[in-house]
């Protein structure tokens, strides 16, 4: 099955370049996202009448024979990698490419015979893949120098490496917001100036998404954050020197119980014994 197909696609070339006309469409850049779909449309007249596509992806991928008379097309998929991924759309079969993935990214180009004017329309795609973009992380580096200023440098970074990612700051607080263009941002701030927020946006050309929003106030010298969080570390020395306290107070008193136990059994023991010798001496008859 696998030779007559391969003998069909060269039966077809051949054919191609024994109409001697070429008609040449160009090439199309085509975005498709990763894991999901993407059709490559073909731009045929539609006065005219499509014999045989041949696709092509660095190696023959399937072979289109238009029925006749209202007979459905007979197509053979001949690159086995795209076995179940791949259908054509009437009435012109555009491919089509289901769960797409890296390895689907490149040139594509389609080799259609047209049977009403006789002559061969080739068009090429160039595929190129991205995935949806996931929330960017960000990296906070300060340094309060002394002058009371503090430094402020802020990265932007995908977890895993994509191409095509470009990445903007965007700064609030000030009386207009500013854009800053790039992963990495450097600037800084006083004690009693508005503290300014920055959120960084990642793109690629299918899509787009912000970061949580970073106040640079809980990374800087902001007198009103360091009391509060001087204020919670008293605290908790001081419930903790509190519950040592408790824990020695509590052993020395279990001490002092234990030691006076000890020293209450041996009194008893002597008393014990010297009311049973009362009971045996009153048990016995005098001497008269």
């Amino acid at each position: 099955m696998e030779a007559l197909a391969w003998l069909v696609l060269l039966l077809l070339l051949l054919e191609g370049d024994q109409r001697g006309l070429w008609r040449w469409y160009g090439s199309e850049e085509v975005v498709a996202i990763l894991q999901e779909s993407i059709s490559l449309p073909l731009e045929i007249p539609s006065h005219e009448e499509v014999e045989s596509i041949c696709w092509f992806s660095h190696i023959p991928l399937a072979i289109v024979v238009a029925g006749k008379e209202g007979n459905p097309a007979v197509i053979t998929v001949t690159n086995p990698r795209y076995q179940g991924r791949v259908s054509f759309l009437d009435p012109r079969y555009s491919l089509q490419i289901n769960n797409l993935s890296w390895e689907d990214a490149g040139p594509y180009q389609a080799q259609v015979n047209l049977r009403t004017s006789q002559i061969s329309v080739m068009q090429h795609y160039n595929l190129r893949l991205y995935r949806r973009l996931l929330e960017p992380r960000v990296t906070v580096n300060f340094e309060i120098s002394g002058e009371d200023a503090c430094n402020i440098s802020l990265m932007c970074s995908m977890e895993t490496a994509d191409m095509d990612v470009t990445y903007s700051w965007t700064a609030y607080g000030g009386s207009i917001d500013t854009v800053h263009e790039g992963p990495a941002l450097s600037t800084f701030w006083r004690p009693g100036d508005n503290a300014p927020s920055y959120t960084c946006r990642a793109s690629n050309p299918i899509s787009n998404i912000s970061s949580r929003l970073i106040r640079a106030g809980f990374f800087c010298a902001d007198p009103g954050f360091l009391s509060e969080k001087a204020s919670s570390s008293f605290c908790l020395l001081v419930k903790g020197l509190l519950l040592l306290l408790l824990l020695v107070t509590l052993a020395v008193g279990l001490w002092v119980v234990g030691v006076q136990k000890r020293h209450q059994v041996p009194k008893t023991k002597p008393l014990r014994r010297n009311r049973m010798k009362l009971k045996k001496n009153f048990g016995r008859p005098t001497a008269s």
